[in-house]
């Protein structure tokens, strides 16, 4: 890469101080992963809660804090989940860690992307050198919840002109509100900071405006099949997305044997993984209509949150 590229990212990482910190944690948790494929699966079924406890908390102490997430994940869905999603899991903490350990073999942007997933936060002051992309902002998601007695949101946000797919996170402890009341369906117009990546998608609200604009139509991709291509395409830039926006128009939803699917124009299916109430509130909403569509793809589920049917906004009960 060019100095002058090497000189744009210079802002945006931490002291050499905290990554040798990061890379002495991550060759404690690759050890720790080495173990649990050595003994087998089955060990993490009946291990003590200090078991857990103990490398969470290690992981912080190494300013680690989005690997310790991951593993308080992990021990969430030991015994619920599949083996499957089970060993995908304990893959993406090993290859992030592996990244951090041999981050001198990427890009700046990839370099920045592993510490970003593994703990290190960009300031708002690092972000004033980020890219900044103006314009009018459609809110197709809000997702609330709760971990560890900490309030996350997740506001995924589209740019009318831009057509930029932007991931608003914030975050509020204890009795603390959010700072901004984001609604799906509504539009802002301001200015938005993108957080530097190999596959950027992250941004800071830096301006905005309320507008009364209610959405009623937004950018999709044409069928399932150039989604999937766009998808494996932001896994060879970035291998350990947790989660990628999706929306595809001209959709039919279908029940086949108790599973709800969405169909394109080419008949290609794609399952979709919601409670009960989502399934029929997407059935509802739809009415056997063409839809668009909007939602969260993770671990080769596809979760709607929102769509457009006959030209209303609806959002997808949970």
């Amino acid at each position: 890469m060019a100095d002058g590229n090497k000189n744009f990212f210079e802002p945006f990482f931490p002291k050499s101080s905290r990554i040798d910190n990061m890379t002495l944690g991550v060759d404690e948790v690759i050890v720790w992963l080495a173990d649990i494929v050595d003994n087998g699966l089955t060990s993490l079924y009946n291990q003590p809660q200090e078991f857990w406890e103990s490398i969470s908390k290690r992981m912080v102490d190494a300013q680690l804090s989005g690997i310790s997430n991951k593993i308080k994940h992990l021990h969430r869905i030991v015994g619920v989940e599949s083996e499957e999603y089970i060993i995908d899991l304990i893959s993406e903490i090993y290859l992030l860690a592996k990244s951090i350990k041999k981050m001198d073999k990427f890009s700046p942007e990839s370099q920045l992307s592993f510490l970003n997933s593994a703990g290190y936060n960009f300031t708002k002051k690092q972000l004033v050198h980020a890219e900044s992309i103006n314009d009018n902002w459609l809110v197709l998601g809000v997702i609330r919840g709760e971990e560890d007695r900490i309030k996350f949101r997740r506001t995924w946000i589209q740019g009318s002109k831009s057509k930029f797919m932007g991931l608003i996170l914030d975050y509020a402890w204890g009795k603390q509100e959010f700072m901004n009341n984001w609604q799906s369906g509504r539009s802002f117009i301001g200015d938005v900071r993108v957080y530097p990546s190999s596959y950027k998608m992250r941004v800071l609200v830096e301006t905005h405006s309320h507008t009364s604009q209610l959405i009623d139509s937004f950018a999709s991709y044409p069928n399932i099949e150039s989604f999937l291509k766009a998808y494996t395409m932001a896994l060879a830039n970035y291998p350990i997305i947790s989660r990628f926006p999706v929306c595809l128009k001209d959709i039919i939803v279908q029940i086949k044997h108790g599973k709800v699917y969405l169909v394109d124009n080419q008949l290609d299916c794609l399952p979709i993984s919601c409670s009960e109430t989502g399934k029929w509130s997407l059935m509802s909403a739809s009415a056997g209509s063409k839809i668009r569509v909007f939602g969260e793809y993770s671990a080769q589920n596809f979760d709607p949150i929102s769509i457009i049917s006959q030209g209303r906004f609806i959002k997808i009960k949970k």
